[in-house]
This record gives C-alpha cells, sequence and structure tokens, in this order.
C-alpha cells in the first residue's frame, strides 16, 4: 500500500467516526498522533516499525455498518503480525501495559498509559517481542476476558517472567475487554492503575503429587474407561462443584484449583473435557475428579461408576 494515502485519509475522518472514537475514550491528540484515516468505508489504522517507518495498513469496519459478514479488522495483503506502539522500545519505559487490540492500546494511550499490542490478535505474540520487553521494569498484562485473551494472556506470561496479569472486572462479563472497563464502568486513569496494582503473575505450574497408579492406569482398559465415560456429562459433574454460565458451545466458570477471580475454566461438552486459562490444568471428567476429591484414577471410576449405576465388578474385570 502506497503511504501518500494516509494523509488524504486522515483528513477525510468523518465526524461521525471521530465521535464514535471519542466514545471510545480515545482522545483528539491521539487520533492525530495515530494518524487514524478514513478509506470511504473502513477506520484505517497505519502500523509504523520502531523507528517511525510505515510498516502495513489495519482496518477496522465502519461501526454502522451490521452485516455479520464483514470481517471487524482486517490488514492489507502481505502484511506481518507487528508490535503496535513498539517506539516505547526505544524509549525504555519503567511501565507498560500489554493489551489485547488497536483500539484498546490508543484508550490506554489517551489515559497517559503505555501501552502496545500484537496486530496479530490475542493468539500471536513473537518471542523477540518477549525479550525485547524483559528490559522493562513492569510489565503488565490486559487482554480481553473470553477463552482466547485467557490464553493469550498466559502465552504472554510465559514470555516475560516478571510480567503480571492484570484481570478485567468480572461484572463487565464475558467478551469485554480494556476499553470496556473505561466506558462501560466509567472508571478513570486512576481505577486503571488501581487494577494494575492488584496484577498477579502467572501461577506457577502445580507440582505433580499424583502417585504412580494415577499418573498410569494403563491396567484400565480403554473399552472400560470409555463404558464409564460415556455414561457421565462432564459439564453436570463439573457443575455440582462450581457455577456455569453457557458461552456459545462452551461453559465458563471460576476454577477451583486456584484463587480465580474471573471465571477461567471452560467447559466443552462437544469434546467432553475441560481446560483453564488461568492455571492450565484440564483433561476429561475422570481427571477433574481426581483433583478435585484427591482421588486416586481407580476411585474417580469407581465414583462416576456410582454415579452411571455402571456396576463397578463388571468394570473392573475387564
Amino acid at each position: 500500500m502506497n503511504p501518500v494515502l494516509l494523509e488524504p485519509w486522515q483528513h477525510a475522518l468523518p465526524p461521525r467516526i471521530r465521535a464514535w472514537l471519542h466514545q471510545r475514550l480515545i482522545s483528539e491528540d491521539i487520533i492525530t498522533t495515530a494518524k487514524l484515516g478514513w478509506t470511504g468505508k473502513a477506520l484505517s489504522i497505519p502500523i509504523f516499525d520502531q523507528h517511525g517507518q510505515f510498516a502495513f495498513c489495519k482496518f477496522r469496519k465502519d461501526p454502522d455498518d451490521r452485516d455479520p459478514a464483514t470481517p471487524k479488522y482486517w490488514s492489507q495483503l502481505g502484511a506481518r503480525a507487528a508490535l503496535y506502539g513498539c517506539e516505547h522500545l526505544i524509549h525504555r519505559r519503567e511501565k507498560i501495559v500489554i493489551c489485547e487490540g488497536e483500539l484498546d492500546r490508543l484508550c490506554l494511550e489517551s489515559q497517559g498509559i503505555a501501552a502496545v499490542t500484537s496486530t496479530g490478535g490475542a493468539g500471536v505474540f513473537k518471542t523477540e517481542w518477549g525479550k525485547a520487553l524483559q528490559a522493562i521494569p513492569e510489565v503488565y498484562v490486559c487482554f480481553d476476558n473470553d477463552a482466547a485473551g485467557w490464553k493469550g494472556a498466559r502465552r504472554v506470561a510465559q514470555l516475560i517472567p516478571h510480567a503480571k496479569i492484570a484481570e478485567i472486572p468480572p461484572e463487565l462479563g464475558l467478551g469485554s475487554d480494556v476499553t470496556d472497563f473505561f466506558v462501560r464502568l466509567g472508571k478513570r486513569r486512576e481505577d486503571f492503575l488501581a487494577l494494575l496494582a492488584e496484577a498477579r503473575p502467572l501461577p506457577k505450574e502445580r507440582p505433580e503429587k499424583m502417585h504412580t497408579e494415577r499418573r498410569n492406569p494403563t491396567k484400565h482398559t480403554d473399552a472400560a474407561v470409555s463404558q464409564i465415560k460415556g455414561h457421565s456429562s462432564i459439564e453436570q459433574m463439573i457443575g455440582q462443584y462450581l457455577s456455569l454460565r453457557r458461552s456459545g458451545r462452551t461453559y465458563m466458570g471460576r476454577c477451583i484449583f486456584h484463587d480465580d477471580r474471573v471465571p477461567s475454566l471452560a467447559v466443552y461438552p462437544d469434546t467432553q473435557s475441560f481446560y483453564c486459562f488461568g492455571c492450565g490444568i484440564g483433561g476429561d471428567v475422570i481427571r477433574f475428579l481426581m483433583e478435585a476429591e484427591h482421588l486416586t484414577f481407580r476411585d474417580a471410576l469407581k465414583v462416576l461408576a456410582h454415579d452411571a449405576s455402571t456396576p463397578w465388578k463388571k468394570i473392573s474385570n475387564h
């Protein structure tokens, strides 16, 4: 894309789009500094490298476009994921927030909070970015409140050992983001700084505490185990331990295996499995019961067989 288009696009930014950006608490100064523009159909967000050279453009659909077939964001053809806000790496900030999304980043910048984001979404964060950000004393990760956000935040925190994860308040619900914190809750800069003060490092991996039988249940045949699992509903079993809320084809709830302030445990009925994006534990209904009740593999099978009215003697004789 020819960078000479950036200036006419800037001048073409309609008042209604400018007002929409203001509603998202993106200031006029940041709109100008970020060189946001209008192509005639979409908001243009130019991406620059750390030396200020134009790299490529991202686009955001017209907020008035209700066509579900139109993607919300897209990049120009041939663009590679970049770190938006990478100029902060040169200035060596004392504190920085890694967020999810270009407009969330600009919202934070409008509040005077240095921020960066991957243009590739929650699932893309390059190792070299993590290494570069390790030089900044205070690093916070604040991604969207959904499964992709939790998984992405965990990966980023693994790349930057001293990074802390800041969680979007649970009252905002699933899918909420940094902008929602300011707009929907009416929060200010000092409120977000207070949120960062409560941020915590990624929980350490849970120590292996299963004895040999728990780790290696090979003496039970696959057919026997499948018979018991086939009579068990993972969402019903886990629902006995925590409150679950449907989110599309999954259920979400607060994990019981760590101090979970934001629902981060996902239950997948289609695959009869679960995974916690906070502490990393996951598996099938047997694994959940073993962890929740500190049972051996055999004892967990016995409990499930009893609940499913499956004769244990028959199962154990396979």
